[in-house]
């Protein structure tokens, strides 16, 4: 009987080894073998597509990447402008970049018009576009090629960092819009922060005025009560020699209106003065590269490149003129106006408080007087920090990673496409050698008969 159940046991286990199924090595065995069979197909197959990969990595349209990295800061200076809770300075970057007049002006600047790059595949889409709808009308070249700069620019920020990043076939072109983009966003950034405390100080500068109005007044009713009282006409006389009846000073409107007017000149003396600073920069690496480089360099040639481009205005610049010129209509307006038609006579107290005492008659100055100075106040310190802030913009943000001009494209990428292409071309012409074995259910290898059978292969033969 022991012997019986050890015969069982030794049928059994190679049994067991037959019904594990086939290993991945006799599947190699399998495509080893049938490529040795079929020679021509396999190198014919594999050549055929290494072809292709060469083909396609030559015709393919190079692409260059060009990126800048620009670190920012959080006001350091207390503010009593803006609110507490400051958004980062990093939150609005995609917008102000993206803007449809930011990108037409670095179209413009880097003259994509004159010589666009073509992109993958962009000539066979436009062939295919011509023959399925000939009758579709034109688009408008301008157009096109701002929605093409607004998806090929990308612009992601986080807490601390702004990276900008512009794929292109021209490594040059590419440049020119990383750096008008950053040149571009640094103005923008400027002018809305000066601008936000330029406007909170000319409304206070507006109610300083209006509260300095209502103080000269206050003045004028006291000492025409006390000439009133005492029956000095000469006294009065001389006080209302000093401020005639009817007039009064600007209005609130006309004063706010002179301030935003100040203001828009003194924001666009500051872009100026900062484009000036880096054209000296701009300057002085040229004249030092004329020193050591040609005419001809690319570098010397790429920094008169960016100086001629940024010696042009800016459409920062270009909105705060138009701001600048609609402001002065409007307060040249509002002067005329109040010159034809002055303000009437301010009514004068009641003669139940002129015939009170003298110190309740001086307490409406003090409180006159406490309100324009707490106006004052306000004013010069609102000023104070429109002055640090100017000072302290250049630390905000600042470039940690310039841009520069790509050697080398970034796509095709010669390791992934002709190095994993040629295995993955391998791996096709290996299958389709062995594909008329497994198609027509061919029997090559051992473990194929043992997997059919489900019995092991006790010996083969092999054809001399």
């Amino acid at each position: 009987m022991a012997r019986g159940e050890d015969r069982g046991r030794d049928v059994e286990e190679p049994e067991e080894e037959v019904t594990a199924g086939p290993q991945p090595t006799d599947w190699a065995l399998l495509l080893l073998h049938a490529a040795l069979r079929r020679k021509i197909v396999l190198f014919a197959t594999f050549l055929s597509l290494l072809g292709l990969l060469v083909f396609y990595y030559r015709t393919r349209t190079p692409i260059y990447r060009v990126e800048t990295k620009i670190l920012t800061q959080r006001q350091v200076v207390p503010s009593s402008i803006r609110p507490t809770m400051e958004d980062s300075p990093s939150r609005t970057a995609w917008e102000l970049i993206h803007r449809r007049e930011n990108l037409i002006e670095l179209v413009k600047e880097a003259e994509l018009l004159e010589a666009p790059g073509k992109a993958p595949g962009q000539g066979l889409k436009e062939l295919t576009s011509r023959l399925t709808d000939a009758r579709r009308p034109q688009e408008d070249p301008l157009d096109a090629m701002v929605l093409r700069v607004e998806r090929a620019l990308v612009v992601t920020s986080d807490e601390g960092t702004i990276n900008i990043t512009f794929d292109w076939p021209d490594p040059q072109q590419a440049y020119r819009v990383v750096e008008g983009a950053l040149q571009n966003f640094i103005e923008a950034r400027h002018v809305q922060e000066v601008t936000a405390i330029d406007e909170v100080i000319s409304v206070l500068r507006a109610r300083a005025a209006t509260a300095k109005d209502k103080l000269d007044r206050v003045v004028e009713d006291v000492r025409r009560e006390g000439a009133s009282d005492v029956r000095d006409t000469a006294v009065a006389a001389g006080a209302a020699t000093t401020r005639p009846a009817g007039a009064r000073g600007p209005s609130e409107e006309l004063v706010r209106l002179k301030s935003l007017l100040d203001a828009k000149q003194r924001a666009i003396e500051d872009v100026e003065e900062f484009r000036r600073r880096r054209l000296a920069d701009l300057q002085a690496q040229l004249d030092e590269k004329r020193n050591t480089l040609s005419e001809a360099h690319p570098q010397v040639i790429q920094l008169r490149r960016d100086i001629e481009a940024l010696s042009r205005e800016s459409p920062q610049i270009a909105s705060l003129r138009e701001d600048e010129q609609k402001l002065r209509k409007d307060y040249a307006a509002r002067a005329a106006e109040e010159a034809r038609t002055p303000g009437a006579a301010p009514a004068s107290a009641p003669r139940a408080q002129r015939r009170t005492g003298s110190g309740e008659e001086d307490e409406r100055i003090r409180s006159a007087r406490l309100e324009w100075q707490q106006m004052i106040e306000r004013v010069n310190a609102s000023q104070l920090e429109l002055d640090a802030a100017r000072a302290a913009f250049k630390y905000r943000y600042s470039v940690i990673w310039p841009a520069q001009i790509p050697k080398t494209p970034v796509s095709p990428n010669p390791v992934k496409i002709l190095g994993m292409g040629t295995l993955a071309a391998l791996a096709f012409a290996l299958a389709l050698a062995a594909a008329p074995d497994l198609l027509a259910g061919r029997i090559t290898e051992r473990w194929q008969v043992e997997q059919l059978l489900q019995l092991p292969v006790l010996g083969e033969l092999t054809r001399k």
